[in-house]
């Protein structure tokens, strides 16, 4: 077998292991993914009580759609990468809620989501999609974090 003949055959596989998990790591730095879990690590595991197949979006376009676990107790919100793929390098987020500045509404992609400024990350924007934060807003507001509906 000819060179020539087996090159265009391995094409696929070299994109998908080498230029996939390489664009992977690339969002994780660009979202600010890197940037929230290196400020904020978690190191324990998330509540039994979680939301899978969650929904965020970081800096306005990068989406992890139905790719977050979502978590949050009365210490503060727990995020996570579902898939195993995003997971090499999206470390698990944990945010206490007194570093939480506020949660604010806006418009994102024509969908409602909800903002979520950190203390120590105030440059990295990401939210929630109303239905994933849905399952964080009773801790939340029970933690005393203002929500700005407006």
């Amino acid at each position: 077998m000819r060179a020539a003949d087996v090159l265009p055959a391995l094409a696929p596989l070299v994109i998908l292991l080498v230029i996939g998990p390489g664009l992977i790591m690339a969002f994780s730095r660009l979202s600010g993914w890197k940037t929230l879990s290196d400020r904020y690590p978690c190191r324990t595991e998330l509540p039994e009580r979680r939301r899978r197949f969650g929904y965020g979006v970081f800096r306005g376009w990068i989406g992890y759609n139905g790719g977050l676990v979502v978590s949050a107790d009365a210490r503060g919100f727990y995020l996570a990468a579902m898939s195993v793929l995003l997971s090499f390098c999206h470390a698990p987020i944990f945010i206490p809620w007194s570093e939480v500045t506020e949660i604010r509404r806006r418009r994102i992609c024509l969908r409602t989501c909800y903002q979520i400024s950190a203390r120590r990350a105030p440059e990295v924007d990401f939210a929630l999609r109303r239905g994933t934060f849905a399952f964080v807003a009773p801790f939340a507001e029970r933690a005393g974090v203002r929500i700005r509906e407006s």
